[in-house]
This record gives structure tokens, C-alpha cells and sequence, in this order.
């Protein structure tokens, strides 16, 4: 299928251009044995061609005017004389699957907010309490500290008074007074280690809760991408597979019209033909100018049918 002497002829330099095209694409599809590739080229190719008024036939190379340009004159001619085809089977354009890429990221865009909103409000709900705890830790220990003091306090009453009644020496209450205050320090440098350990330990959980949140955003985002491309790749197979199935359907649709308009033409013809034959019989040569013939070629049949005639008159003595 590639440029016939027709289509040199009656295309433009943007048709010829584009049956080139088909001609390559039914030539690829020949190559990996893809019938229906074929075909779909070939009505392709035959598209253009009615846009110049003529069939290439079943391979391309021949010529049936298909004479859509037909006017409301009878016997089915043209204006010029031609035979043309005023009826014949009209193609539907098939649609095909349009992959839905717009609403499969629509629906996972919204997934995916959705997603980062449960895991942000789940990480915010979780900083706050900590973060709460963070600022009780402070109060927490200094009432603890303030009871070891008061306690510290009371001991040392309830010993100056035991020590009084007891008679006991100024000595001894000083060593038990120094001993009291050590063991309160030590007491409060214990509390102060614990409030530290406590904040840290809250600190670290801080960390560890920003860490966890990171990394789980980025797992639902990988995850949510990884479906998304699933989801796009299936919307991409079934416009792929829509694509061959629509093209085999519409060269069927194609082809039918082309049989359609090629038998239309058969029969216009072969009525013209007749009815040249039958004007003929009386010197009336003009029906074969619907046929194509020339204005050169009607006068030498003419010419032929008139010597004949004159030849019978002349032997009949007429």
C-alpha cells in the first residue's frame, strides 16, 4: 500500500503526505503479523482518498470514484458527466477508553491528605501530653523536695527537744544538727538527679516520637505513590487494550463502508453502461462520457458506428 498513479494524481502534497504515514504504519503492522493494525491503516489510508472522491480498492493501487460530490441529477452522473455513488453505508466513528489519570490522582491525592492528617493529628496529640509531662516534672519534684526539707525540719525540732529534756550536751546537738543537714542535701541532691533523669527520659521520648512520625509520613507517602502507580498503570492497559480493540472494530466499520460504496459503484456503473449501449444502438454516443470516455474516443466510435451503418445502407440500396 504506498502511493498508486491515482493518488500522484488527485492528492494534495498534505495527503500524499499522510498516506506515506499509513502506508509505513500498515507496513509495522504487516512485519508483526497485527491483521488488525493492517486494516485499521488501510481504512486510514482510504479516509484520505475519499476526500479526493475515489477508493484505492481493496490494495490501494486501483481507482473507484466514489462520487460523493454527486448532485440531484439522475442515473446517478455528476455535473461532468461521471458516474457516481449517492448511497452507501456511512462508518460510525467508534469511541475508545480514555484512561481516567485525572481521577485516579484525584482520589489518591485525597487519600493521601487524608493519611498525613491521621498521622500529623496521632504525632500532635502525642507532643502535647509529653510535653505537659515535661512542664509537671519541675512541680512534681520540688514538692518532693520541699517535704524532705519540712521533714528535714521537724527531725531536727524533735531532737533539740528530746536533746533539752535529756540534759544532753550542746556538743551532741551540733553533731546531730550537721548530721541532719547532710542527710537533707544528700536527700535533695538525689530528688534533683531524678527530676533531671526524668526530663531527659521525656526529652528523649520527644525525639523518638519525631523520629517514628517522620518515617511513618514517608512510608504512607511511598506506599500511597506505589498504589497510585498501580492504579494509573491498570487505566493505562485498558486504553491500550481499548486502542486495538476500537481499530479492529472500526476497520470492520471502515470496510463495510468501503464494500457499501464500491457496490454502489458496481451498480451505478453498469447502469450508465447499459443505458450508453442502449443510446448507442441509435448514434447516441454521449452516455459513455458518465463512463469516462473521451470526447476523441466517443467520435471514433461514433465514426465506426456511422461507417457501418452507411456500409449496410449502401449494400441494402438505400
Amino acid at each position: 500500500m504506498a502511493l498508486s498513479t491515482y493518488d500522484q494524481q488527485f492528492l494534495n502534497e498534505e495527503q500524499k503526505k499522510k498516506i506515506q504515514a499509513f502506508t509505513q504504519a500498515w507496513n509495522q503492522a504487516r512485519a508483526r503479523g497485527d491483521k488488525a493494525g493492517m486494516e485499521a491503516a488501510h481504512a486510514a489510508a482510504e479516509r484520505v482518498r475519499a476526500e479526493a472522491d475515489y477508493s484505492g480498492t481493496r490494495d490501494g493501487s486501483g481507482f473507484v470514484e466514489l462520487g460523493s460530490r454527486a448532485g440531484s441529477g439522475t442515473s446517478g452522473q455528476e455535473a461532468n458527466g461521471q458516474v457516481s455513488v449517492k448511497d452507501g453505508y456511512t462508518p460510525a466513528q467508534l469511541p475508545g477508553y480514555r484512561a481516567g489519570t485525572d481521577q485516579v490522582n484525584r482520589v489518591y491525592d485525597a487519600a493521601q491528605k487524608a493519611r498525613e492528617a491521621e498521622l500529623r493529628g496521632a504525632f500532635e496529640e502525642s507532643d502535647a501530653a509529653i510535653r505537659q509531662e515535661m512542664r509537671s516534672v519541675p512541680g512534681v519534684y520540688q514538692e518532693q523536695k520541699n517535704a524532705a526539707a519540712a521533714l528535714s525540719e521537724q527531725s531536727g525540732r524533735n531532737f533539740r527537744e528530746y536533746a533539752s529534756a535529756a540534759g544532753l550536751a550542746s556538743g551532741a546537738g551540733g553533731q546531730a544538727e550537721l548530721a541532719r543537714a547532710n542527710q537533707l542535701q544528700a536527700d535533695l541532691n538525689s530528688l534533683g538527679r531524678q527530676e533531671a533523669e526524668a526530663a531527659t527520659k521525656l526529652m528523649d521520648s520527644l525525639t523518638q516520637l519525631k523520629v517514628r512520625y517522620r518515617n511513618d509520613l514517608a512510608q504512607a507517602v511511598a506506599q500511597g505513590e506505589f498504589e497510585r502507580a498501580e492504579a494509573l498503570l491498570a487505566e493505562y492497559r485498558k486504553e491500550e487494550e481499548s486502542r486495538v480493540s476500537t481499530a479492529r472494530e472500526q476497520a470492520d466499520e471502515d470496510y463495510r463502508s468501503y464494500e457499501s460504496q464500491v457496490k454502489a459503484q458496481s451498480e451505478s456503473y453498469e447502469r450508465a453502461r447499459r443505458r450508453a449501449e442502449t443510446l448507442a444502438e441509435f448514434g447516441d454516443f454521449s452516455g459513455y462520457r458518465a463512463l469516462g470516455y473521451t470526447d476523441s474516443e466517443i467520435r471514433t466510435m461514433y465514426d465506426a458506428w456511422r461507417a457501418k451503418n452507411d456500409d449496410l445502407a449502401a449494400r441494402m440500396g438505400l
